[in-house]
C-alpha cells in the first residue's frame, strides 16, 4: 500500500518528505495543522498563512521559494524554532527584524539564495546562534559589524561566494568559533589581526581564493588549529607560516617556490607546486609528506628528511631527484649531530624522477618499507641485493626504466610476501618478460598491467605486452620466429596437469576394454581372426595343389 502512495506522490509532482498543506476556509495555509510535529518541510506556496502558530515546531526547511511566498512572515508563527534551513529561495536580504520572532534559533542555513550583503548587527536578535551556514550565495560585501552579538557561534560557512575583502576585527565577536570556511571566494589578502580574537579555531579553510601574500604571523593566534587548507589559493610563491603543531596542512597547487614552517605538523600536502626550498621547524611529529610535482633535488630532500623519525608516508614523485641521500651526506648544517634515519617509513614514492642507480646503502630505504615505487626513472640496472634489506616489501614498481636484466627468482625468494610488481616498459632481453610473468604469476604475484595509450620503449612487443590482450591468433603473431608460445619450462602446475591427463586416459581405456568384453566384441574379434587365418590357409593349399596337378598332367601329355 505504501508503494502506491509513493508512486501517487511522484505523479503529483510532490517531493518525498515535503509536508502536505492544510488550508482553512479562506484558503490560508494553516501552519499548525500542516506542521504538527517538531520537523516540517515546505516548498514554494504563494499563499497567505493563517494566524494559528505551530508551537511544537523546532526545525523548518523552506525550499524552492520565491519572494511572493513571504518566507520571513512564516517565522512569526514559529516561536519555538531552533533550526531554520532556506535553500533555493529568492531571499535578497536578511534583517534582524525578520529574525526577531525566532530568538531561540541555534542553527541558520541559507544556501543558493540571492543574498548579497551582510549588514551590521544583522544577527543580534538571534544571540543563541551556534551554526551559521551562508555558503553558495552571492555575498560580495561583509560589514565589519555583521557578526556582532554571536558570542556562541561555533561554525561559520561563507564558502562559494564573491567576497573580495574582509576587514580587520570582523570576526572579533566570534570568540567561540571552531570552524571557519572562507573557501572559493575572491580574497586577495587578509588583515594581520583578522583572527586575533578567535583562539579556539580548529579548522580554517582558505582554499580556492586569489591570495597573493599571507603574513607569517597571521596564524600565530590560533594555538588549537588542526586543519589549514591553502590549496589553490592563488600564487603565494614564497610563504612563511608561524603555526603550532597542527594536524594537517594543505598547500596543493598554490604556486609555491619556497615554504618555511616555523612550528610542527603531522601531515603536509604540498603537491603540484614549484618548491625547491622547504623547511620544517619541528620534525618530530611529521607522519606524512606529499610533495609530488615539485622541483626538489636529492640535496633538498636529505636536509628536509633528517630528523623525521616518525615519518610513515613519503611521496616525492615528479621531482628532479638524481640521487638518493646517503648516511652522513648532503648535510645542510655541518655541525648537525642528528643521525639520518627513517625507521618508521612504510610508503615511498620516487616515480618520475631522474634516478640512474640506487646506492647500496641509503637511509631512505627503511626496513619497514612495504611500498616502493621507482617507476619512470632512468635506472640502468637494479641489484636485488640492494633490496634485501626490505623484508616486508609487498609492492614494487620499476616499470618505465631502462632495465635489461632482473634476477626475479632471487628477488622473490627474498620477498615472499610480495603481492604486486610492475615490470613493463623496460628494455628487457628477448623472452625475459614472459619468463618473469609466468614465474611470478604462478607464485601469486600480481603483475601490474601496462597503462593505456603508453608506447613501448626499445623492446619488442612480445616482451612488453605479454600476455597479449587480443585473440590467440593475434598472440601468435606477436611471437618472433623460433620462439614458441608454450611455457619455457615445466612448472609444478604443468606436471600435475600432465599426470592427471595420463590417469584419466588410462581409466578411459580400461572402461572401454571392459565394455567391449561385456558386449562380446572381443570374443567375436578373436573368432573372426582365427577363422580368417585358418580358412585362408586351407584355400591356399588347395589352390597350390590344383596348380601342381595341372602341371603334372601337362608334363605327361607332352611326353
Amino acid at each position: 500500500m505504501n508503494l502506491y502512495v509513493y508512486i501517487l506522490l511522484g505523479f503529483c509532482g510532490l517531493e518525498l518528505g515535503e509536508t502536505l498543506g492544510v488550508y482553512d476556509a479562506t484558503g490560508r495555509l494553516n501552519l499548525s495543522a500542516s506542521c504538527p510535529d517538531s520537523f516540517c518541510s515546505l516548498s514554494d506556496r504563494r499563499v497567505a498563512y493563517s494566524a494559528s502558530p505551530a508551537l511544537r515546531l523546532r526545525e523548518l526547511h523552506l525550499t524552492n521559494c520565491s519572494r511572493q511566498s513571504i518566507t520571513w512572515l512564516v517565522l512569526n508563527l514559529t516561536p519555538g524554532l531552533r533550526t531554520l534551513v532556506i535553500r533555493n529561495c529568492a531571499s535578497y536580504h536578511i534583517s534582524k527584524e525578520s529574525l526577531r520572532p525566532v530568538g531561540n534559533l541555534t542553527s541558520l542555513q541559507m544556501q543558493r539564495t540571492s543574498l548579497g550583503v551582510l549588514r551590521d548587527e544583522v544577527f543580534t536578535t538571534v544571540p543563541r546562534l551556534e551554526i551559521l551556514e551562508l555558503g553558495q550565495n552571492i555575498i560580495h560585501t561583509v560589514h565589519i559589524g555583521a557578526f556582532k552579538g554571536l558570542a556562541r557561534l561555533r561554525l561559520l560557512g561563507l564558502q562559494g561566494n564573491g567576497i573580495q575583502e574582509i576587514l580587520s576585527r570582523t570576526f572579533d565577536p566570534l570568540t567561540e568559533l571552531v570552524h571557519l570556511d572562507l573557501s572559493h571566494n575572491l580574497l586577495a589578502h587578509l588583515p594581520k589581526d583578522i583572527f586575533a580574537k578567535n583562539g579556539k579555531i580548529q579548522t580554517l579553510l582558505l582554499n580556492g581564493n586569489q591570495l597573493r601574500t599571507l603574513l607569517p604571523d597571521i596564524l600565530s593566534s590560533l594555538p588549537n588549529l588542526h586543519l589549514l587548507d591553502l590549496g589553490h589559493a592563488g600564487q603565494l610563491e614564497i610563504l612563511t607560516l608561524d603555526i603550532h603543531n597542527i594536524q594537517r596542512l594543505i598547500l596543493e597547487g598554490s604556486g609555491l617556490t619556497s615554504l618555511v614552517i616555523n612550528g610542527g605538523l603531522i601531515k603536509l600536502q604540498a603537491g603540484n607546486n614549484e618548491l625547491s626550498n622547504l623547511h620544517v621547524g619541528n620534525k618530530s611529529g611529521v607522519i606524512e609528506l606529499d610533495l609530488h610535482g615539485n622541483l626538489l633535488s636529492g640535496n633538498d630532500t636529505a636536509g628536509l628528511l633528517r630528523g623525521m623519525w616518525n615519518l610513515q608516508r613519503l611521496d616525492l614523485s615528479k621531482n628532479v631527484i638524481e640521487s638518493l641521500p646517503l648516511y652522513g651526506g648532503y648535510l645542510e648544517d655541518p655541525n648537525a649531530q642528528e643521525l639520518f634515519l627513517l625507521p618508521s617509513l612504510k610508503y615511498l614514492n620516487l616515480a618520475n624522477n631522474r634516478l640512474i642507480s640506487l646506492p647500496p646503502d641509503s637511509p631512505i630505504f627503511s626496513a619497514r618499507l612495504n611500498y616502493l615505487d621507482l617507476s619512470h626513472n632512468k635506472l640502468l640496472n637494479l641489484d636485488v641485493e640492494i633490496l634485501r634489506g626490505l623484508p616486508v616489501l609487498e609492492a614494487l614498481f620499476i616499470e618505465g626504466n631502462r632495465l635489461n636484466t632482473f634476477d626475479y627468482q632471487v628477488f622473490h625468494q627474498q620477498h615472499e610476501d610480495l603481492k604486486e610488481l610492475g615490470l613493463h616498459d623496460n628494455a628487457w632481453a628477448p623472452g625475459l618478460y614472459r619468463k618473469m610473468f609466468v614465474y611470478l604469476n604462478d607464485r601469486g604475484v600480481h603483475l601490474q598491467a601496462r597503462s593505456q595509450n603508453r608506447p613501448g620503449i626499445n623492446s619488442s612487443q612480445v616482451d612488453i605486452d605479454w600476455p597479449p590482450t587480443g585473440s590467440q591468433p593475434e598472440a601468435q603473431k606477436l611471437d618472433p620466429p623460433g620462439v614458441s608460445g608454450i611455457h619455457p619450462y615445466w612448472t609444478l602446475k604443468d606436471i600435475l596437469a600432465f599426470v592427471t591427463l595420463l590417469v584419466v586416459l588410462l581409466i578411459l581405456l580400461m572402461n572401454l576394454y571392459h565394455i567391449l568384453q561385456e558386449e562380446g566384441c572381443l570374443r567375436r574379434i578373436r573368432h573372426w581372426r582365427r577363422s580368417h587365418i585358418v580358412g585362408g590357409g586351407n584355400t591356399l593349399s588347395r589352390s597350390s595343389g590344383r596348380r601342381l596337378d595341372e602341371q603334372d598332367s601337362e608334363h605327361s601329355s607332352s611326353e
